[in-house]
Parts: C-alpha cells; structure tokens; sequence
C-alpha cells in the first residue's frame, strides 16, 4: 500500500509516493501510512496550498503571521483535513467546496500542539524545536490563539452551523487539555473511565466533527453515523499514540537508555497499571483492546456495506493489531 507524503518545494508543497511502512514493536503492529483515494489526495493537496497562500494580512502583523504559520509549514500527517473530505466523498459532495473548512481544522490542530507544547514543556514537534523554543511562551500561546481565531474565521463562510460547530470543537479540546494539565498537576494518574473522557474531548469530538461537518453543511441523514464514527476513531488513535509512547519508552529502559521521557502526562496504560494493580506488559494488551474496541465502534457506526468496506482501511490506521 502507497502513504502520500508532503513536500515544500519553492515555497508551494508538491505530492510524493511512499511505499508503506509498517512499525514494528514488541508484538504489536502499528500502521504509519494513512490511505486515501485520489479525490481525497486532490482535497488534501489544495489544503496544503491554501494554507501556504496565508499572509501577513490574514493575521495583521508580519510577526504572528511567522510565528502562527511556523508549524504549518511542516505538515503532519494532514489526517483532520484528510477525514473532512472523506466525509464529503461519503455524501457524494464536491470535495473542492470544503478546501477552507479542511484548512480550519488544520489550524485548529496545530493551534492544540503549539499549546500541549507549552503545557508538557516538549522542544520538538515534527523534527524541528517547538513553537515556544523557537519564539518563546508568551509568542507562542498567543500563536496558538491566533490559529483558533482564524480558523473559527474562515468557517464563518460556511454559515452558522458550521461555525457553531468548529467552535464547540476549539472549547470540547481546550477541557480536554485542562483536565489533562490537572491530572498532570495532581501527580495523579486518571481511572480509565476519566482517561477516556479525556481522549474523547481532546481527540474524539474534533475527529467527529471532521468526519460530519460536510453532512452538516448539507443537512444529510448520514451526519450522526459519521460523527459517531469519527469520535470512536480519534479515542483509538489517542490510545494508539499511548501505545507507541509507553512501548518506545519501555524498549529505552530495557537497553540502558534515558526514559526521562515518561512524563506524568494520561496515558492509558498507566492508568490500566494503577487502576488494576497489574504489570506493564498486561497494561500494554489491556489498552491494546481497548484501541480495538474503539475501533470496531467506529465501523459500526456505518449501516450501508459499501461504505464499511471503504472507512475499513482508515480504521486500519488507527488500529493496534497483533504480529
């Protein structure tokens, strides 16, 4: 299977094919290309140059336009971009009408990590030093203010609705992240049921909003069954990123190297530790089916059998599966 990768070349990002690659830890497979179909490359691709067309203008000043666009300018995995025009394909829309809302919800992302930077004290973010190493804290959080009020901006296009909705969005990540800074300033580690709280207001209610926002806009039938979904998607891909932290981390521990790494941060499997007095390896299978429970949530969300078949490979993204 082929992963479509992002390159900025002379300014402007042009596509590149990559063979798959899958990671390999432990006893646990965890998938790094994410599938698309060549519309939604196409969706993908005038994201990445509408949010290269930002300027100056769009944030009034030179200086947080730099430091508002500095991670923007190395693209992730483009995957809340990626999930709003798989809902429109879905619905049978014209992909090319949602490119701003598509952007809005990169913004919003990126607008999350310049924050969860400043809060979990990380200096690097996609290879290079975070927003706040760079241009400093206060620079940064005004930044990352800056991304959510422009994105918020650029959906009003989209009428109230979906203004609405991007907004409840930016509020539903902002308790999530509080709860997550609370936990961290407690030194407590949550039960499962209040890590999945977390998740599903960090990551799930704005993947939900991804994958339903276009049958929001045309008031299509399938919007419920797209938000459920998306939301039972990003819990999985929160545990999943839990996953590859705590294996990278033991992997480190079990050859001698620094775990300082291992911050007090939710994690799931620690909570499975805590909560069930077990070992890390029974944690690590424990969260390993919970990542696939949340999985399977998803896909049964979609009544129609042809459109199973087709979010199947992008749950297989998300899904921690056995060697």
């Amino acid at each position: 299977m082929d992963q479509l990768a992002f390159v900025r070349e002379k300014g402007h990002y042009s596509l590149q094919i990559e063979r798959n690659r899958v990671r390999e830890a432990r006893r646990f497979l965890f998938s790094s290309s994410l599938p698309l179909a060549n519309s939604v490359k196409s969706g993908v691709s005038k994201t990445l140059a509408r949010l290269s067309s930002l300027g100056y203008k769009d944030f009034s000043d030179k200086n947080l336009f730099v430091t508002a666009t500095y991670l923007l300018r190395k693209p992730g995995k483009m995957i809340r971009p990626t999930l709003v025009f798989l809902g429109a394909k879905i619905i049978g829309e014209n992909l090319d009408r949602f490119v701003d809302i598509a952007a809005s919800m990169e913004m919003l992302h990126t607008a999350s990590l310049i924050h969860d930077d400043i809060i979990d004290d990380d200096s690097v973010r996609r290879e290079m030093p975070s927003t706040h190493v760079k241009y400093g804290k206060g620079a940064a959080i005004l930044a990352g203010d800056a991304l959510i009020a422009k994105a918020v901006a650029l959906s009003a296009q989209y009428g109230p609705k979906v203004m609405e909705s991007v907004a409840n969005a930016s509020i539903n990540t902002c308790a999530g992240e509080l709860l997550d800074t609370l936990y961290q300033q407690q030194k407590r580690i949550p039960s499962v049921r209040e890590y999945l709280k977390i998740a599903r207001l960090k990551s799930g209610t704005l993947t939900g909003m991804c994958c339903s926002i276009a049958a929001k806009l045309t008031s299509n039938k399938a919007e419920k069954s797209l938000y459920g979904f998306g939301l039972n998607l990003g819990v999985a891909f929160q545990i999943r990123d839990d996953l590859m932290e705590t294996i990278d981390v033991e992997e480190r521990k079990k050859n001698g190297g620094d775990s300082k790494s291992w911050k007090f941060a939710p994690n799931l499997v620690r909570s499975f530790e805590k909560q069930f007095r077990i070992g890390t390896e029974e944690a690590i299978s424990k969260a390993a089916d919970l990542n696939n429970y949340f999985a399977d949530n998803a896909i049964g969300f979609i009544e129609d059998r042809k459109i199973r078949k087709e979010l199947a490979t992008y749950v297989d993204f998300v899904r921690v599966t056995s060697k």
